[in-house]
C-alpha cells in the first residue's frame, strides 16, 4: 500500500511541474508487480523522450532510456522484439534504436488492447519514430532509410513499404 501511495504522489507531482521526471532510481524493478506499477513511468520517459529535442549527452534522456530499456527486459505484460525490419532502419544508429525503443514503449502502454499485434506495435512504433525525427526541432538526422519511409508515409504506403 505504501508503495502505491509513493507511486501516486510520484505520479502527480510530476505532472504538477510539467516536464519533470521522477528520480528513476527510486522506482523499483525486481518482481512482476513492480513492473506493472511502473508503467506509469515508462509511458512518462518515452512520452519524454519523444517530445524533447534531441541531445547526445543530455542526461534526463539517457536516464530515462535508461529506465525504459530496464522496464521493457523485465516487464511481463508485454514483449517487445528487435527484427530485421527494424535492424534494417536503424541500422548502427543507437540514438534511434532508443527512439524506437520509447516509440514501442509508448505505443503499448497508450493501446494496450493492440499491445500483442507485433506487426501493429512495429507499425506504430515506426510511425511515432518517423513524426519525432520529421520535426526540423527534434535535432536528429533522418537517415537515407528514414526518408524513405517518412516518403511512404506521406503518401500512404507505410504498412506496404515496411512489410514487403
Amino acid at each position: 500500500m505504501k508503495k502505491v501511495i509513493f507511486s501516486l504522489l510520484v505520479l502527480i507531482s510530476t505532472y504538477s511541474f510539467g516536464q519533470t521526471l521522477p528520480n528513476y532510481d527510486d522506482i523499483k524493478l525486481e518482481k512482476g508487480e513492480d513492473y506493472k506499477a511502473a508503467d506509469t513511468f515508462a509511458l512518462q520517459a518515452s512520452t519524454y523522450l519523444l517530445s524533447t529535442r534531441f541531445e547526445k549527452n543530455n542526461l534526463s534522456r539517457l536516464r530515462s532510456l535508461q529506465f525504459i530499456i530496464k522496464w521493457m527486459s523485465g516487464t511481463p505484460d508485454y514483449t517487445f522484439s528487435l527484427d530485421e525490419v527494424a535492424t534494417k532502419i536503424i541500422k548502427g544508429e543507437d540514438d534511434l534504436l532508443g527512439l524506437y525503443m520509447a516509440a514501442m514503449t509508448k505505443y503499448s502502454l497508450e493501446n494496450k488492447a493492440s499491445s500483442k499485434d507485433e506487426k501493429l506495435v512495429k507499425l506504430n512504433a515506426i510511425t511515432l519514430l518517423l513524426n519525432y525525427c520529421e520535426n526540423k526541432d527534434s535535432n536528429v538526422k533522418m537517415t537515407k532509410q528514414l526518408k524513405k519511409l517518412s516518403e511512404a508515409k506521406a503518401k500512404g504506403e507505410l504498412e506496404k513499404e515496411l512489410f514487403k
